[in-house]
């Protein structure tokens, strides 16, 4: 009888040892470390939203034939020069993504920022804000309330035309 179960013991034994068990035949190399609840949430978030900012942009960055964080650079200097801040700003966020390194790029965004928030009033500020977060439905909202406020705002309407057509 001792013959018998120690037989079955070893077969049983061997089978288990072909199978690999669930938790041991898992890649152990790749480790997920959160500092918070919610971080794979967020980067997941931001993965998308860089996705998103990465297809509205494309057709801007290839008129005018942007391969780097320089050239980038160059185009929201030209922009800025003309007055235009908005897109000056868009463009400093385009160099500082493809160059996060590069300080020039972001001491030119953040003095652009600035100045948009000191010249423009609020609500059209905040609607840029939330445009650039691609967050269209709020940045549209804002849009509609400085229109309310200030009837006369061309350029927030203009805007909010361009949102809304997009």
């Amino acid at each position: 009888m001792k013959t018998s179960n120690l037989i079955k013991f070893i077969f049983i034994a061997t089978i288990i040892c072909l199978f690999p068990a669930s938790g041991f035949s898992e890649d152990t190399n790749i480790i997920f470390k959160h500092d918070k609840t919610g971080v794979a949430d967020e980067v997941n978030k931001r993965k998308d939203f860089d996705f998103e900012l990465q297809e509205r942009d494309r057709d801007r960055m290839k008129k005018w034939d942007i391969e780097d964080s320089t050239d980038a650079m160059k185009v929201g200097d030209v922009y800025y020069e003309k007055g235009e801040i908005d897109d000056a700003i868009f463009y400093y966020q385009i160099a500082i993504k493809l160059d996060p390194a590069n300080a020039e790029a972001h001491s030119k965004y953040i003095d652009t920022r600035n100045i948009e928030k000191e010249n423009t009033p609020s609500h059209y500020h905040q609607a840029m804000e939330y445009y650039r977060k691609g967050m269209k439905n709020k940045a549209v909202d804002e849009l509609i309330a400085e229109i309310k406020e200030n009837p006369d705002n061309d350029k927030a309407r203009i805007k909010l035309n361009e949102i809304e057509n997009q």
